[in-house]
């Protein structure tokens, strides 16, 4: 079942859990970035207000520029 289809308060765990996700991938700079992602390839038009947490979003940035990092080590 897609996340757009879930009930509210599934929705925002699912989408937090898909953007934490993305975030450890490392490919993605910020938040924003992955809220792109999230609007545009996942068909979230609500997720600006699903991630809408200054706390949310410090931890997807931290989370971004963690997997980042552990990237350039792997690749250096």
């Amino acid at each position: 079942m897609a996340i757009r289809d879930l009930m509210n308060g599934e929705r925002q765990h699912a989408a937090f859990a898909e953007a934490q996700k993305l975030a450890d991938s490392g490919v993605y700079h910020d938040y924003t970035d992955i809220e792109y992602v999230l609007r545009f390839d996942h068909g979230l038009s609500d997720v600006s207000s699903l991630l809408d947490s200054q706390l949310m979003h410090r931890d997807l940035n931290r989370r971004c520029a963690d997997a980042r990092e552990k990237l350039d080590l792997l690749s250096a």
